[in-house]
């Protein structure tokens, strides 16, 4: 089964968002340790740590917002909870030519980053329902974020992790066949 890309007009692909709602105190969000107890991987890096990382990220290396890790080498199965917003693209950029780790970002196929990293990534698993992020006060969110989000992955140990929790959500595996593109109400 190929994948059907319906194209938009570039003039509609948002280039990002916001991971908070307004009520809230911090801009820190954090992974719960769920996901990670599920996709069960020791990762090399996590390029987007705070300062002094997170406890429950298992990650050797973590490069914090004063380390800049979008302009830091990158080595070995990486994990990318990137800052939401307009450098979400950059992040996504830099993991798509990397291509070994996993990252969690809003399932925002309204944005262009959707549909030039994403969509071009070895898997894509759409979580069932919303994560609730940890807050920078350690604070679960218990209504969860503000969107449904999605695991992507580059690299066949990625793969072979969201493989690993499909009952969490729904999997779509890139099989390199060409997809075919539609426009989009004859636009």
């Amino acid at each position: 089964m190929a994948l059907v890309i319906i194209k938009m007009p570039k003039k509609q692909a948002k280039l990002g968002f916001t991971h908070e709602s307004q009520k809230s105190k911090t801009v820190e969000w954090y992974t719960p340790p769920w996901i990670f107890e599920s996709l069960r991987l020791e990762f090399e890096l996590d390029p987007c740590a705070p300062a002094g990382g997170v406890p429950w990220i298992p990650a050797k290396r973590v490069y914090t917002k004063e380390d800049n890790g979008l302009v830091q080498k990158w080595e070995g199965l990486v994990w990318l909870n990137p800052p939401y917003g307009r450098y979400t693209q950059d992040w996504l950029k830099k993991m798509h030519y990397h291509r070994e780790g996993v990252a969690l970002v809003f399932a925002r196929t309204d944005c262009a980053w959707f549909h030039e990293y994403a969509i071009k990534a070895d898997a894509i698993l759409f979580l069932r329902g919303r994560i609730a992020f940890v807050d920078g006060d350690n604070i679960t969110e218990s209504m969860g974020s503000t969107s449904g989000s999605i695991l992507i992955a580059w690299g066949e140990v990625a793969v072979g992790a969201l493989k690993g929790m499909k009952e969490k959500g729904y999997l779509v595996l890139n099989n390199g066949e060409e997809a075919h593109e539609l426009p989009l109400f004859g636009l």
